[in-house]
């Protein structure tokens, strides 16, 4: 199982990253809403990948790291033909937040098991 977890959080990873860094299009349907979701559903399982691929790793620092690649992905998207936005980092911020949240209230009903 831990091997199963550790290839699909790489995987979530690699694919997030993938698109966050391509060079891509705009959405034409009230892209607003649907950016921001989808960077504070990204980031909140870009936080759970970091967990699962760097177990020792306490959360905080997980989610500190996942903050920073959030803002690394901002400044790298204004030079691949991309709109960097204070916006979409918020977005990531509070999608960190809110796993990170998540987590602490799993862990106090359920405690991580070791592998």
């Amino acid at each position: 199982m831990r091997t199963f977890l550790r290839l699909a959080g790489a995987a979530v990873l690699l694919v997030l990253m993938g698109l966050m860094l391509s060079p891509g299009g705009t959405l034409d349907t009230d892209p607003l809403i649907w950016d921001k979701a989808a960077h504070f559903i990204a980031f909140g399982l870009i936080l759970w990948s970091l967990g699962v691929l760097f177990r020792r790793l306490p959360r905080i620092w997980a989610a500190l790291l996942a903050i920073a690649l959030g803002a690394a992905v901002e400044v790298v998207q204004g030079y691949i033909g991309r709109d960097p936005s204070w916006g979409d980092l918020l977005a990531d911020v509070l999608g960190v937040a809110v796993a990170l949240l998540a987590w602490a209230v799993w862990r106090r009903f359920r405690p991580r098991e070791a592998f």
